[in-house]
């Protein structure tokens, strides 16, 4: 009898056991999103490309509609990556994209200034200024950093710049040499200490600039370059 009694009080327990395990599963699941724990952690940003390009071109043109005369011919530079001549698809789309905008806003986007007359429209008016477009952009782990200026030819000034950044997502990952190249070589050091050295233990040595006095700005530079 006494043995009877502790079969079924073992059998009893070992039904509770495995009701309150699947209990526990059911709440660890709610809990987890009923997904595998190796799922993405951040929902990925997936704010179209085009509408922040556009965003910016239209900043970009507000600028210029008070500082840049009527009729300037504005020619556009491929928009490069910082630290490397690689030319992307995300660069070409990029460059297309805000040049397309401001074109659009009914400034003269043009394939060789040259050929565009540079006569005043009126008497009245400041006589054209001959510019060009550039941009420059930087690859994150979860954003691209761009930056883009339109300038006068003749001395560089900046009439019109904006900065903004662009998700890196599945689609714009698509445009860059990701694939091909995973390591995106970082714009600091990542090699260890930086040994010290006789040259570098003293005072501080300027640099020669005597080069660059009748360049450009350096803003400029930064996105031609």
């Amino acid at each position: 009898m006494k043995a009877r009694t502790s079969i079924i009080i073992t059998a009893t327990i070992a039904i509770m056991a495995v009701s309150a395990c699947s209990g526990y599963k059911e709440r660890t699941l709610d809990y987890l999103g009923k997904r595998p724990t190796t799922g993405a952690f951040f929902k990925e940003d997936t704010t179209p490309m085009v509408d922040l390009n556009y965003k910016a071109a239209n900043e970009i043109s507000n600028q210029l509609e008070a500082r840049l005369p009527p009729g300037s011919p504005i020619t556009v530079t491929m928009f490069r990556m910082r630290g490397s001549t690689m030319q992307t698809d995300f660069a070409k789309v990029l460059t297309e994209q805000v040049a397309s905008k401001i074109a659009q806003e009914g400034f003269a986007i043009v394939a060789d200034s040259s050929r565009f007359p540079m006569a005043a429209l009126d008497e009245d008016l400041a006589p054209p200024e001959k510019c060009v477009l550039a941009g420059a952009y930087s690859v994150g782990p979860e954003i691209i950093s761009i930056t883009a200026a339109v300038s006068t030819v003749t001395d560089g000034e900046i009439l019109g710049s904006y900065d903004w950044n662009v998700p890196l997502n599945s689609k714009t990952r698509a445009l860059l040499p990701i694939k091909e190249s995973p390591f995106i070589e970082p714009l600091v050091n990542t090699s260890g200490p930086i040994e010290k050295t006789e040259s570098s233990s003293g005072s501080f040595q300027p640099s020669n600039i005597s080069g660059r006095q009748n360049s450009a700005p350096v803003f400029e530079q930064d996105i031609l370059e």
